[in-house]
């Protein structure tokens, strides 16, 4: 596979984009592919669920604080937070393991994920250790992070000016370097993302190679290709905000008109229903439960329809861009004829 600059991966990605999502067009397939592709990526442009008027209940937060953090309840509370962190990572297990799958898919242009995920099962589990000590060491740096920033504000406010003051020139000196710092600190993590699965996981997923050896493979391509990258990177980084904001505008509209209609539909039945007290209450008790699912649906539908296109689209034009530079993936992208391999050669030639 020919070797493609950063602009130019964008527009087989788009194509490969189209292809894997409207040809043909099933509205259940979409919906299927889509939510896939948006697990697999973890990046939603839409999150609303919940229909107005539909569940007319009030929450204290203050009273459900103090009842957590109160003495009596407190080891419970500290063993369901350690339970629910526990289902996240497991949670991300499971992506990790669809993202495995939806990268066969993607590349064979196949919609079946639960035999592709299984043919992944001792890569996609390697991959997951391994990340898991890539972001607990980006968690240290973040914590130290926080300890510079408490300092730091504490230093401030511990040196007023002799009158008593605010010093804002301790604050300006102190808050550039913290401010430095935590763009640095953002930015490594976006990085750390973007090398992991865009360019450690194909070789982890098609040679099965393990972390060290996918990632000696993935510098040596970026030391030799630099401005390449560093070109890469940026679009990597701004398409997915760029895109991010429109899709979501455009969702945050629709959302607005489905779930108003929805909202006043409830309102109507709440209104009409509410107060009773002989069968028409359990009616009012079905009503909220079915707008509630309606509620739940049409979050879905809109996050996946607007979510899942991007990670499709950014998925694709990071197999399309790195196929240029990974011959066993290119070679998979865009199967190697006779007159390619004669092309390829004559190429070589000095």
């Amino acid at each position: 596979m020919k070797a493609l600059s950063a602009s130019e991966a964008v527009w087989p990605a788009l194509l490969r984009t189209y292809s894997y999502l409207f040809r043909p067009f099933k509205v259940e397939t979409f919906l299927k592919l889509a939510a896939i592709a948006t697990i697999s990526e973890g990046f939603v442009v839409s999150i609303r669920f919940l229909v107005p008027n539909a569940l007319p209940i009030e929450i204290d937060w203050r009273a459900w604080k103090a009842f957590l953090l109160a003495p009596a309840f407190l080891p419970v509370t500290i063993l369901a937070a350690m339970a629910l962190f526990l289902v996240v990572v497991y949670c991300v297990f499971l992506a990790t393991r669809v993202r495995f799958g939806f990268f066969h898919c993607l590349i064979h242009q196949t919609r079946n994920l639960r035999p592709a995920m299984s043919l992944y099962t001792l890569e996609a589990d390697r991959f997951f250790s391994s990340c898991m000590l890539v972001w607990l060491t980006l968690l240290v740096l973040a914590a130290l992070a926080v300890v510079v920033f408490a300092i730091a504000a504490y230093g401030v406010y511990a040196t007023p000016t002799p009158d008593g003051k605010f010093d804002l020139g301790h604050f300006f000196i102190l808050f550039v370097p913290c401010f430095l710092i935590a763009i640095s600190l953002f930015l490594v993590i976006c990085l750390a993302q973007v090398v992991l699965n865009d360019f450690i996981l194909p070789h982890m997923a098609i040679e099965g190679a393990t972390f060290n050896k996918a990632w000696t493979a993935v510098r040596a391509q970026i030391n030799a290709n630099r401005e390449t990258f560093a070109s890469y990177f940026i679009l990597r980084l701004g398409m997915p905000l760029i895109l991010g904001i429109v899709l979501g505008f455009v969702a945050w509209v629709l959302g607005l008109v489905v779930f108003g209609v929805l909202g006043m539909s409830a309102a109507g039945f709440m209104d009409m229903l509410d107060g009773t007290s002989d069968a028409r209450a359990y009616i009012l008790i079905i009503a909220q439960v079915v707008f509630l699912l309606l509620g739940l649906g049409a979050g879905f539908v809109l996050t996946v329809s607007f979510s899942g296109p991007i990670g499709v689209f950014m998925r694709s034009y990071a197999l399309f861009f790195y196929g240029g530079h990974f011959k066993a993936l290119g070679n998979l992208l865009e199967p190697s004829t006779p007159e390619s391999v004669a092309l390829e050669r004559l190429e070589q030639i000095p």
